[in-house]
């Protein structure tokens, strides 16, 4: 009998405590100031130069890139875990459609990098158990390497010192034989 009664009071117990935690309002982890505040990730975009920027505008995963990237200047944790997905693929999609024009290894090497800095956000976003604090420290990674694959770009449409003296050395040519007809054609003309 005793055992009886000490069941039932053990069950009315168990009944007590899942009533009061069903009470308690239960707070989701991405409704946390943690996952809802907004924060400012340098985005300061280093521009294309004009040679680069023609053949960039051409490809359009790079330019939704491009903007998709000066939107994280001011976003949230949540913000980033929506976006995550699309970032991973703008990127893939990035590195498959290289024009030809922009292949090059340290470009494609660039392209990498940003596409595994992208599959780790995306990772990391979609854990059971999300840090939002990792969550930042990627998405700040992001705006750098973009702009890195930038500055390869840049790079392929330097001219190297040689070329840029070889074309200096034909210009001067080019003006010293127009200086010479001229000074021919002034003394052609004094003859006459």
């Amino acid at each position: 009998m005793k055992r009886a009664i000490f069941g039932i009071l053990l069950m009315i117990l168990a009944s007590c405590v899942q009533d009061s935690e069903k009470d308690k309002p239960q707070i989701k982890p991405r409704e946390t100031e943690a996952f809802t505040k907004e924060f400012k990730i340098k985005t300061a975009i280093l521009p294309l130069e004009s040679s680069a920027k023609k053949y960039a505008l051409t490809w359009a995963p790079y330019i939704v890139l491009n903007n998709e990237v000066q939107q994280l200047e001011t976003t949230s944790v949540n913000k980033l875990i929506d976006n995550s997905s699309a970032i991973a693929q703008l990127t893939e999609s990035l590195q498959s459609s290289l024009p030809d024009s922009l292949r090059s290894t340290p470009v494609q090497s660039r392209l990498r990098v940003l596409t595994t800095k992208a599959k780790v956000l995306e990772q990391k976003a979609h854990l059971q158990s999300i840090n939002p604090e990792e969550i930042k420290e990627v998405a700040q990674d992001i705006p750098m390497e973009f702009n890195n694959l930038n500055i390869q770009l840049n790079e392929l449409f330097i001219e190297t010192i040689e070329d840029f003296e070889a074309e200096l050395d034909r210009l001067v040519e080019e003006n010293r034989l127009r200086q010479e007809q001229k000074r021919d054609s002034l003394e052609a003309e004094n003859q006459d």
